[in-house]
């Protein structure tokens, strides 16, 4: 698993495979494209909620982003995907833009 530095940085835009497995055990997973994890985390629960087959993640539902070429895997609780998606202005009106796209994909 990478450190916290690499979790938070980041990335060109990527394929991703955002995964997590349910109370009953159930692995669900989404193919993304996105600039960062929290980001490819949002885009993900976005398309899990239009899958009336997949229940809802709660705040410490760990999800599996696997990015492919070249492949990493990284692992992130919802809980931390919502805390980064908070309003902060200290990376910038860039940094504003893109916190607040997690927060909507969030709802």
């Amino acid at each position: 698993m990478a450190n916290h530095c690499s979790i938070i940085r980041r990335m060109p835009i990527a394929r991703c495979k955002v995964a997590f497995t349910d109370a009953d055990g159930v692995l669900h997973a989404a193919q993304v494209q996105a600039e960062s994890l929290y980001e490819a985390v949002a885009l993900a629960i976005s398309v899990f909620r239009g899958d009336s087959f997949v229940p809802q993640p709660g705040p410490s539902t760990e999800f599996v982003v696997t990015i492919e070429k070249p492949a990493v895997e990284h692992r992130i609780r919802l809980a931390q995907v919502q805390k980064w998606a908070e309003a902060t202005t200290r990376e910038g009106p860039a940094g504003v833009v893109k916190r607040q796209k997690v927060k909507e994909l969030l709802g």
